[in-house]
C-alpha cells in the first residue's frame, strides 16, 4: 500500500488546490473528502425558499465538471439505489420522473421478488437529503432550499417549461427519434452530445444573499457542512487500525471509482464476495485482508484522479464503436507542484526541441545539438527538483469493468529518475519525420505508444499495444535494457517495405510510405539503444564512413541502389510510378544480402543508361567505394543482416540527399559537362519522399 500512502501524503500537501476548477480544460479538480467529480448537464437556479427561478442547459463541455457530495455507497455504486445527497440524475432528483414516463435502468429495477418500486429511488434521495438538512449542527441553507424544491415533485415539468426537456402531448418523455427537428437544429436536446435526456444530471444554484458562492458545487461552506455531517455520522461505526496511516480511523470497505476519468467504473480496491471464495486459506474476511480508513481512501483516490487528469496518460481502447480508458501511466512529484518529465512522452513532447537550432545547421552537428538541448532541459528539471522528496511512477490497467490493478509502481530519488530519463532520450534518439507529414527530420526519442504501433502495426488491438508499453516502461524509468524480441520485430517490420505497396493501383496505400519511414526511423532508434546497452557502442545519426561492419555496408549499398533508380525513374517519367527494385526486395535483402544484392546490381544498367553519364559514373563510384570497404569473405556471406543495416541505409540515404551538384567528365570527350542535380533541394524533399 505504499502507493496509497504517497497519494494520501500528496493530497495533504495540495490542500490549497481542493475545489479549484480549470474552465479552460474542463479537467477534474481535487475533490474534497466525501465528494466526487461528475459531469452535470442541466443547471437549475432556486431562491432561498426553494422556488425555481431559472434553468439552463450546460452547453460548454468544460463547464460540466461538478463537485458533488457523495456517500461511500454512491461514490462506489455500480447498481442498486444509492443516490448522491444533493446533485444527481433526473431519476433521483425529479419526483415526477416516473409520472412523466421515465424509465429506470434494469440494474435499478430488480426482477421477480426483488422487483423494486420505481418511486423508491426518489424517496431514497429525499430521505438522504432530509436527514442532512434536519441535523441541527450540520444543516446548510442551500441544501434546505433544494430539499424544499424537490419535495414539490415538479422538476421534469419545470424543465420542459423552460424548453430544456422535451415532453409529448401526453406529458411523457420524448425519445430522440420522436423529436421533430428544424432545419437549423444541430442537437435534438438542449444538452450537446446527449442522446437520452432521461439520464441528465441536475446541479443547483441557490440565490442567497449571505456572501457565499451561489453555485453549490463551488461553495466551500456546503462542502464542509456535508463532510462534517457524514463523518460525524460514521463515528458510530467501528474504528480500527488503518493499514496506510498506522493510526486508528473510521474504516471503509467501499472505495471510490471514476479513477481514470469521469464515468470510469473499475475500482482499485473492492470486495463483494460474501461466499468468501476470495479469502480461502489464511484470510476469512475482506476486512482481514485490507483495513483502510475512510478519509485515507477518499484522499488517496481523489488525489490519483486529479493527478491523472493533470499529467497522466490514459491510453484508450476500442470497445465496439466506443473508446474506453485503458492502460494509464502517471509520474508525479511528492508535492505535485513541480513539473517532471513523463515516461510516456517522446523528446519533443518533453520540450527538448524548444530551443532547436536553425534548420540550416550542419547535419553532422545534429547529434551534438540534440545532446546540448537535452542536457539543458534536464539541468532545468534538476534545479527545480533539488528539494523534492521523491518521484513516483504508477501504471493502472483493467481487464473488466469491475476491477482495476496496479500493474507497475516504483519510487525514485529525483536524481536517479532524471538520470534514467536523460539516458533514454539520449541513447534512443534518432532522426524522425513522423511528427507531421514529411517535415524536416528532427532527432528525438520515440514515445512508448509509437514504438508499440510500429512493432504490432497501427491496426493491431489496443490491448496488445498497451502490453508492449507496459514492458517498455521500466526501460525508461529504471534504465533496463530493451527486450530483444521488441527490437527484432521492429527491424523486421521496417524491412517489410513492400507490404505497404498496392500492386493494383501501382502506388503506396494512403500514407503507408510515411508509415514505413516511421517504422524505419523507430527501428533505427531501438537498435541504436539496444546496441549501446549491450555493447556500449554508440552510432552517430549521420553517415559514418569509417564503419566497415558488413551489415552497415550492405545497408549503404541498398540505399545507393534505391536512390539512383528512384532518380532515373523520376527523370524519365517525370514522377515515379512504381517502387524501385531495392524497395521491392528489401525484405529478401535483409535475409539473403549477397544473393539479393547480385540481383539488384544486375538490374541497375538500364537505369545507368537513363542517367547522364556524369551522374551515372558518380553513382558507380559510390557503389565501388562502399564495396571496397568489405572484407571479401564477409561480402560473400549470405547470413541474415542485423538491424545495423537499417542504420547504414538511413544514413547513406540522408547523405545522398545532401549532395546538390556533381561535376563529371564525359568518357568520350575531354570537356567538362554541365553540373547535374543528383536530387532535389531541401525544399523539395517532401515531394521526393512522398513519391516513393
Amino acid at each position: 500500500m505504499s502507493w496509497m500512502q504517497k497519494l494520501y501524503d500528496t493530497y495533504n500537501q495540495c490542500s490549497a488546490w481542493i475545489g479549484v476548477y480549470d474552465l479552460k480544460s474542463g479537467k477534474r479538480p481535487l475533490a474534497p473528502v466525501c465528494h466526487i467529480a461528475i459531469n452535470a448537464h442541466i443547471e437549475v437556479t432556486l431562491d432561498e425558499d426553494g422556488n425555481i427561478q431559472n434553468a439552463r442547459p450546460i452547453t460548454n463541455q468544460n463547464d460540466m465538471t461538478t463537485i458533488v457530495p457523495a456517500t461511500e455507497d454512491s461514490a462506489s455504486k455500480t447498481s442498486g439505489i444509492d443516490p448522491h445527497p444533493l446533485i444527481d440524475k433526473l431519476q433521483y432528483v425529479a419526483g415526477d420522473f416516473i409520472e412523466c414516463g421515465g424509465k429506470l435502468p434494469k440494474s435499478y429495477q430488480g426482477e421477480g421478488e426483488k422487483k423494486k418500486d420505481p418511486k423508491k429511488i426518489h424517496e431514497e434521495y429525499c430521505n438522504l437529503l432530509r436527514e442532512w438538512c434536519n441535523s441541527a449542527e450540520f444543516s446548510h441553507p442551500k441544501a434546505r432550499a433544494v430539499l424544499k424544491y424537490v419535495e414539490k415533485g415538479t422538476l421534469v415539468k419545470d424543465l420542459a417549461r423552460f424548453g430544456i426537456l422535451h415532453l409529448g402531448a401526453d406529458g411523457k418523455f420524448l425519445v430522440k427519434k420522436d423529436v421533430k427537428r428544424n432545419k437549423d437544429d444541430q442537437d435534438i436536446f438542449a444538452v450537446p452530445k446527449m442522446t437520452d435526456q432521461q439520464t441528465a444530471v441536475v446541479r443547483w444554484r441557490v440565490e442567497i444573499d449571505d456572501g457565499t458562492e451561489m453555485d453549490t458545487w463551488h461553495d466551500e461552506t456546503l462542502w464542509q457542512s456535508w463532510q462534517n455531517y457524514y463523518l460525524n455520522k460514521k463515528k458510530v461505526d467501528s474504528r480500527a487500525f488503518c493499514y496506510v496511516t498506522g493510526e486508528e480511523a473510521i474504516l471503509t470497505n467501499k472505495h471510490p471509482k471514476y479513477i481514470r476519468r469521469k464515468g470510469d467504473n473499475p475500482k482499485l480496491i473492492s470486495s463483494n464476495d460474501k461466499e468468501m471464495i476470495n479469502y480461502y486459506g489464511r484470510l476469512e474476511t475482506a476486512d482481514a485482508s485490507c483495513l483502510i480508513g475512510l478519509e485515507t481512501s477518499q484522499k488517496a483516490h481523489n488525489a490519483l484522479a486529479w493527478l491523472i487528469d493533470r499529467q497522466g496518460k490514459v491510453f484508450e481502447e476500442q470497445s465496439g464503436k466506443k473508446k474506453a480508458p485503458g492502460l494509464t501511466v502517471l509520474a508525479w512529484e511528492a508535492s505535485a507542484q513541480k513539473e517532471i518529465p513523463q515516461p510516456y512522452q517522446n523528446s519533443t513532447e518533453m520540450g527538448i526541441d524548444d530551443d532547436a537550432p536553425n534548420e540550416e545547421s550542419e547535419k553532422p552537428m545534429v547529434g551534438q545539438d540534440f545532446a546540448t538541448r537535452l542536457n539543458k532541459k534536464m539541468l532545468g528539471y534538476k534545479a527545480d527538483l533539488k528539494d523534492s522528496k521523491g518521484i513516483y511512477i504508477i501504471a493502472l490497467d483493467a481487464l473488466s469493468q469491475g476491477r482495476m490493478a496496479v500493474t507497475y509502481y516504483h519510487e525514485f530519488e529525483p536524481e536517479v529518475y532524471l538520470e534514467n530519463i536523460e539516458k533514454w532520450h539520449r541513447e534512443c534518439a534518432w532522426e524522425h519525420y513522423y511528427l507531421s507529414k514529411y517535415p524536416k527530420a528532427k532527432p528525438f526519442a520515440p514515445a512508448l505508444l509509437e514504438i508499440a504501433e510500429v512493432v504490432h502495426g497501427e491496426k493491431a488491438g489496443t490491448r496488445i499495444k498497451h502490453h508492449t508499453v507496459s514492458r517498455l516502461l521500466p526501460c525508461i524509468v529504471e534504465g533496463r535494457s530493451l527486450p530483444r524480441d521488441v527490437v527484432e520485430v521492429a527491424v523486421r517490420q521496417a524491412s517489410k517495405r513492400m507490404g505497404l505497396y498496392d500492386p493494383d493501383d501501382k502506388k503506396y496505400r494512403g500514407d503507408d510510405e510515411y508509415t514505413w519511414r516511421k517504422a524505419l526511423t523507430i527501428a533505427c532508434a531501438l537498435f541504436r539503444k539496444y546496441t549501446f546497452d549491450h555493447l556500449g557502442k554508440e552510432y552517430p545519426m549521420t553517415l559514418d564512413p569509417t564503419n566497415t561492419n558488413r551489415d552497415y555496408l550492405y545497408g549503404r549499398l541498398l540505399a545507393i541502389a534505391d536512390h539512383l533508380e528512384a532518380k532515373a525513374l523520376r527523370d524519365e517519367e517525370g514522377k515515379q510510378k512504381r517502387p524501385t527494385n531495392a524497395a521491392r526486395m528489401m525484405q529478401q535483402f535483409s535475409q539473403r544480402p549477397y544473393r539479393t544484392w547480385k540481383q539488384i546490381h544486375d538490374a541497375l544498367p538500364p537505369y545507368f543508361w537513363r542517367l547522364k553519364s556524369g551522374t551515372a559514373n558518380w553513382y558507380k563510384d559510390q557503389i565501388a567505394e562502399v564495396c571496397n570497404k568489405f572484407i571479401p569473405e564477409e561480402f560473400k556471406s549470405d547470413d541474415p543482416l542485423t538491424g545495423e543495416y537499417l542504420l547504414g541505409y538511413y544514413c547513406q540515404w540522408q547523405e545522398l540527399q545532401k549532395y546538390k551538384k556533381v561535376t563529371a567528365k564525359s568518357d568520350s570527350k575531354d570537356e567538362d559537362i554541365e553540373d547535374e542535380i543528383i536530387d532535389e533541394s531541401d525544399d523539395d524533399t517532401d515531394d521526393d519522399e512522398s513519391e516513393e
